[in-house]
């Protein structure tokens, strides 16, 4: 049977003695230097699991806290031991792994860096649920950069699309929105409105089932002329989620319900500005846009959807 099993002074030199074979070395770090990942990175919380069939130790993981954007389980390093691979142990300990994690939840995700030539491990992780976020790390290019959700046990809110800015919801969840960037509005009632008379804004606002305020994303087309050209993009304009609901998974989920409404109008370029979340675009598949410059100054960033 395989567990998990603490690592402690009486078994980490066992833990040290774990090796893989010797392709295998150009994805994972030595069994020793997990270990010292797992010292160097304890302000992380990083934790070293240790993999064991019954009594014999077969293999260790080594995962972190990651509190920056995307806030998420990191799993950093997972081994078997080179003489019990291939008899499902690497499968069913990831599987332990998660359900620890879970049973956790600090965090709504875990995520993990798999090389794009370790074919092995990447099926390992397709099978256990993760897929791809489609963020390439600029100092990993040769990399897959995987998420795995946890599932929840409830619908525990419900998102409501709206283009009517009178909205109460709506306009509490703006009015918080602005206090927190310092933006002070001397007439809120002529800021609705004037969303209204724009034309084209739409949004989405998730309302937890105590009526709690989540997060709403705000967006519309917009529509790009030259001389010659003429082309409709979508435009994420405003986006945010409450403090007390960050690193659960909302707002990667509402990114995503703006993007589907895109698709169904028929437009497959979404582009936006950011200065202060360039990690959770990048992890959801945006990339910096050099050619394009935004008049606010911040960096512009876009991505391509299919059809």
């Amino acid at each position: 049977m395989i567990k998990l099993i603490e690592v402690n002074e009486t078994n980490w030199m066992d833990i040290r003695k774990l090796s893989v074979h010797e392709h295998q070395k150009n994805y994972l770090d030595s069994a020793l230097a997990m270990l010292a990942r797992g010292y160097v990175y304890r302000s992380c919380r990083a934790k070293v699991y240790g993999i064991a069939k019954d009594d014999t130790l077969i293999g260790a993981a080594l995962c972190k806290d990651l509190d920056e954007e995307p806030v998420c389980y990191d799993l950093q390093q997972f081994m078997i031991d080179r003489a019990h691979q291939g008899k499902g142990c690497g499968t069913e300990a990831l599987r332990l792994i998660l359900s620890a994690l879970g049973r956790e939840r600090k965090y709504d995700c875990v995520e993990v860096s798999v090389r794009q030539d370790n074919a092995a491990a990447l099926r390992m992780y397709w099978k256990a649920g993760f897929t791809d976020t489609g963020y390439i790390d600029e100092e990993a290019p040769y990399c897959v950069n995987l998420r795995y959700h946890f599932q929840n046990s409830s619908s525990a809110f419900s998102d409501t699309l709206l283009s009517d800015f009178t909205n109460a919801a709506f306009q509490k969840a703006f009015q918080r929105y602005f206090s927190e960037l310092g933006i002070d509005v001397q007439d809120w009632d002529d800021l609705f409105r004037q969303m209204n008379e724009e034309g084209g804004n739409e949004a989405f606002v998730r309302i937890g089932s105590d009526g709690a305020i989540i997060g709403f994303i705000q967006y519309k087309p917009i529509t790009l002329t030259s001389w010659f050209l003429e082309e409709t993009r979508g435009f994420i304009r405003e986006f945010w989620i409450d403090e007390a609901y960050r690193g659960q998974g909302h707002g990667a989920a509402l990114l995503q319900l703006a993007e589907q409404r895109f698709k169904q109008q028929g437009i497959c370029t979404i582009v936006l500005t950011t200065d202060t979340a360039e990690r959770f675009y990048l992890q959801n598949g945006y990339r910096k846009a050099p050619a394009c410059n935004a008049k606010n100054g911040y960096a512009v960033y876009r991505k391509e959807i299919s059809e």
